[in-house]
């Protein structure tokens, strides 16, 4: 029992030890005041440039906040345009293509390019559906895939991101 109890407090310190050098203290954890003032002036820049990161982003974010809120839908050619604002070189076609082999419309007969189920769970479309006199007399359903806020944001994330592009 008493092994069992050494052992493991020899462990837990092996274990803080090794937390000790993965995170370096905090300035104020520190006790020579050189090198406290040193890592004091280090904190200090990092936390400047993830301000002016902030700061940087805030347009972007105050943007995708509108989009994604919004209640207005675009066509998939709408957001193929802006991909292609956005450094994507992808054109309506092309998106569809995307979309259907990533599972979010579905590819088959008369639900071709309907929204599938995984895409509606995640509010990415809404669907309009038309019902039209084909040539033959017949009735024929059609679903056109509206884009939603947050379908743009999502679907803008997940394609520049498979391309390595980052949002401009």
């Amino acid at each position: 029992m008493g092994r069992a109890i050494r052992k493991y407090f020899i462990e837990v310190e092996k274990q803080a030890r090794k937390l000790a050098t993965e995170y370096p203290a905090f300035s104020y954890m520190i006790d020579d005041p050189v090198a406290r003032a040193k890592k004091w002036i280090e904190e200090q820049q990092e936390k400047q440039e993830a301000l002016k990161q902030i700061e940087e982003q805030k347009p972007k974010v105050i943007f995708a906040d509108a989009v994604q809120t919004s209640e207005n839908t675009v066509l998939v050619k709408d957001l193929a345009t802006i991909l292609k604002q956005n450094g994507l070189d992808i054109g309506q076609n092309r998106l569809f293509e995307w979309l259907r082999g990533s599972g979010y419309l579905l590819n088959k007969g008369t639900y071709y390019n309907k929204p599938s189920q995984k895409a509606m769970n995640l509010g990415l479309f809404e669907q309009k559906t038309h019902i039209h006199t084909d040539r033959n007399g017949l009735m024929v359903t059609t679903y056109t895939p509206r884009v939603t806020g947050k379908g743009q944001v999502y679907l803008l994330n997940k394609l520049l991101e498979e391309h390595g592009l980052v949002l401009s």
